[in-house]
């Protein structure tokens, strides 16, 4: 036997190399149209049930010279890769996605620009209790030079004792001492009924940490046209977050804003850590 030459074996490896790279890209090809199919039946993109059966069928038929757990390593990479290109393909095709809107989302509040580059102060009472009280804030923020209000009208408490806000009356007396001072205002909502009378009485519609993902109040936010400050939730991924503003902007309202909740050091609320990298929407 004439024995092959050590570029005779590395040639014969580009040649098999070659051979393996089309049925790669063909598994790809059918892993990325079973993603496809999983998204319009609501199922989850990684099964490990089924990975784990693939595997075991793949080392059963294993002659080497691999041993078993490098034929399960050199898989998982394979079926992680293909994981990766269903998830990605799924968020080049979310309207939050940088894959559609390549520019910032600028938001205009009258002459007010909020994601123009220059930072806009919002400011104001946590709850609405009386017109006296909003009003003086109201003065305040005037003299300051700050030009957004916000104020709660609805506060969803974690007690049922506490102060549950004033409502749709909290709302009108915002709107009556931010039209003295020529300010522009922000409150919360948590009703889905209450959406479009809220639209007569404020100029930014906020969803509350408790509710971002309240999924009718989103789709009920998505449906008017006002400018909508959606608040992360307690414990959520950047990804659950950009799926709520997502059920936003998928009804027609792409004037979305989000904002991180803020936290307390208070026997009742501990600080804690943000764990997300910064995401400009």
């Amino acid at each position: 036997m004439i024995q092959e030459s050590l570029e005779q074996l590395r040639g014969r490896l580009d040649v098999i190399n070659l051979q393996l790279l089309e049925p790669l890209s063909e598994r790809a090809r059918i892993a990325q149209r079973i993603g496809k199919e999983k998204e319009k039946q609501g199922v989850p993109k990684f099964d490990p049930v089924r990975e784990k059966k693939m595997l075991e069928e793949l080392v059963s038929r294993n002659n080497g010279p691999f041993d078993e757990d490098t034929i399960r390593h050199l898989f998982k990479q394979i079926f992680q890769a293909s994981l990766h290109l269903q998830q990605t393909d799924h968020h080049q095709h979310l309207l939050v996605s940088r894959k559609k809107q390549k520019e910032d989302t600028v938001v205009t509040l009258g002459g007010i620009e909020i994601g123009g580059g220059k930072p806009v102060m919002v400011a104001g009472p946590c709850s609405v209790e009386s017109y006296e009280q909003v009003r003086q804030v109201a003065a305040a923020l005037k003299q300051a030079g700050i030009t957004v209000m916000r104020g709660g009208a609805f506060k969803p408490r974690t007690s049922p004792y506490d102060f549950q806000g004033l409502g749709m009356e909290g709302l009108k007396i915002l709107k009556e001492a931010a039209n003295e001072f020529g300010l522009k205002t922000v409150s919360e909502i948590v009703d889905p009924s209450h959406m479009e009378l809220a639209c007569s009485y404020i100029d930014v519609i906020q969803i509350g940490a408790r509710n971002m993902q309240n999924f009718e109040l989103l789709k009920a936010a998505g449906e008017v046209r006002k400018p909508i400050l959606l608040k992360r939730g307690l414990a959520t991924t950047i990804d659950e977050f950009l799926h709520a503003a997502e059920y936003i902007v998928s009804r027609g309202n792409r004037q979305v804003m989000l904002i991180e909740r803020g936290s307390a050091l208070t026997r009742k609320r501990p600080a804690t850590p943000s764990t997300s990298p910064p995401c400009r929407f």
